[in-house]
């Protein structure tokens, strides 16, 4: 005979149950439809060297005076998160993950030990929104 206390556990177990399929589901449908996406992009290289090719491209140290700060990489825009993208494209083998980075002895004040980065396979500190191995691989 179970008491009321047991019941309402197992209520509240299957509304849990209940929810989570439904955010399965989504998620599936989420999968799909970026695999749909993934699948229907056509990947164009891109050149290194953006100067017409009778000119030579100069080295950094010539191009850019030291005083001169460096600008952040750009990266071009994608229709979606790098979190989301990145399942598909493991499944799809157009990437494989890299192995953690060594943690420094001396952390910096940047280092955010709440992040992980499912491209650096769980590796703390940043995640793939701000993972610049993943951005250049895509």
């Amino acid at each position: 005979m179970q008491t009321l206390a047991q019941t309402q556990k197992m209520d509240q177990l299957d509304q849990e149950v209940h929810e989570l399929r439904e955010e399965v589901t989504t998620l599936r449908v989420g999968v799909e439809k970026l695999t749909n996406l993934v699948s229907s992009v056509q990947w164009k290289p891109q050149p290194l060297c953006m100067q017409p090719p009778q000119q030579q491209c100069q080295p950094l140290c010539i191009q850019q005076p030291r005083h001169q700060a460096q600008k952040a990489p750009q990266y071009d825009p994608i229709p979606m998160k790098y979190a989301e993208l990145l399942p598909t494209l493991l499944r799809q083998n157009l990437v494989q993950t890299r192995p953690p980075p060594l943690i420094p002895k001396k952390l910096s004040a940047r280092w955010r030990p709440d992040l992980f980065c499912a491209f650096h396979q769980g590796a703390q500190s940043h995640d793939e929104k701000h993972c610049f191995s993943l951005k250049i691989e895509v």
